[in-house]
């Protein structure tokens, strides 16, 4: 019996020992509770002034100080110079330095605009930081929803090695994919055209339908914003972009919070308007404008849809609509414009831009038929639809 009690003193001694408290399995890591990706195309001018550096180092200094709060920020870095070697990287931001996940290799033929690059940068990012939830920052160049006809001041968004990408592909780029928020850190976004098209992809869009200042967003400053716990508040990102300028050197900086699920109201209702347009708007002079080139493609849309609209019953309900819209909108009493020493004075400020066409060729000017506002919207007009 002796070998037999020795047996179960030796199995009871087992048990014992791994029930102990040393030699508990460890709990996995919870899932971050959001990542945020800066998708950033810096092959371009911006990138030969160091703009993407610059950035980058307050991305690190915000996370120096805690301020990922448990969460994950991702750098899609198209880093200058792609045709010699330096080829795009996938970083991470963290608080000991930046680690690369992945490296894109050099394929003449794919852009950093590229709908099958943007898509397979989202997938890798998903897949090699989950989270509860996602962010979006989009940085390089931008000019709103112009098409590029191989001209490099007609881009919508992006520029890489000259090439840039679509609102509507990139519309169709980020299908598939949901985020938080998108947060536009470039240029002359912050119009309706661009806000419509990428409305299924986020319910918050911040973004400036003016030239902004190359410094852009302030990253040290923004990060911890993006990654507080809950819904994060982006009308205090806006703000502090907003801030950042109007108390320097280059007091220009327009900044607009677009509440994207209000969007379908906001197109029911001007939709109604734009159904009673019967004539080409004559004298546009009294609207604000928001881009300062020859044609100008981007006006204040809420004096616009006044104008078309006047004090009537269907205006008073578009404007219901787009007060809901719009979240949050900040205006400096200048803009940048094109040229520094001719800023764009800002009379008048509600936040969100929209193109005014005012003759048939207008109709497809950078190809704005092509933008689903047109399509949606604009083209229900009895003048416009009968050409």
């Amino acid at each position: 019996m002796k070998p037999i009690l020795s047996l179960i003193s030796l199995l009871c001694a087992i048990l014992l020992t791994s029930c102990g408290g040393n030699d508990e399995p460890k709990k996995e890591k919870s899932t971050p509770h959001r990542t945020v990706l800066v998708y950033m195309i810096a092959d371009n001018t911006l990138g030969t002034w160091d703009c993407d550096d610059a950035d980058i180092k307050e991305m690190l200094k915000a996370a120096e100080a805690d301020g990922l709060n448990g969460g994950r920020l991702l750098i899609y870095h198209n880093r200058p110079g792609t045709e010699r070697g330096n080829v795009p990287q996938l970083l991470e931001v963290t608080k000991t330095g930046l680690q690369t996940l992945k490296e894109y290799p050099d394929d003449p033929t794919i852009y950093s605009v590229s709908p099958s690059r943007i898509k397979e940068v989202l997938s890798d990012t998903k897949k090699l930081a989950k989270a509860d939830d996602y962010g979006l920052v989009l940085w390089s160049h931008a000019n709103g929803w112009l098409e590029s006809n191989n001209d490099i001041k007609s881009r919508s968004f992006g520029e890489d090695r000259k090439k840039n990408i679509s609102i509507t592909d990139l519309g169709k780029a980020l299908d598939g994919f949901y985020f938080s928020f998108i947060y536009f850190d470039c240029c002359l976004m912050g119009n309706i055209e661009v806000a419509y098209e990428l409305r299924h992809a986020t319910p918050i869009i911040v973004a400036s339908p003016t030239e902004l200042p190359i410094d852009g967003m302030p990253y040290d400053v923004n990060v911890p914003v993006f990654f507080a716990d809950g819904v994060p508040d982006m009308s205090l990102a806006a703000r502090n972009t907003y801030t950042s300028y109007a108390n320097s050197v280059e007091p220009y900086c327009q900044m607009v919070v677009i509440n994207t699920d209000w969007l379908d109201n906001l197109a029911a209702s001007s939709r109604a308007i734009f159904n009673t347009v019967t004539e080409y708007p004559n004298d546009i002079t009294s609207i604000q404008k928001y881009s300062i080139d020859s044609k100008c493609w981007s006006f204040d849309m809420k004096q616009y849809i006044n104008l078309i609209a006047g004090n009537t019953i269907l205006y008073a309900q578009w404007e219901r609509d787009f007060d809901a819209t719009i979240a949050y909108a900040c205006s400096t009493p200048l803009g940048i414009g094109r040229y520094i020493n001719s800023p764009l004075v800002i009379d008048t400020y509600n936040g969100l831009g929209s193109f005014i066409i005012q003759s048939p060729d207008d109709i497809t000017y950078k190809g704005y038929n092509n933008c689903s506002w047109y399509k949606n919207v604009v083209s229900h007009s009895p003048i416009y639809s009968q050409q």
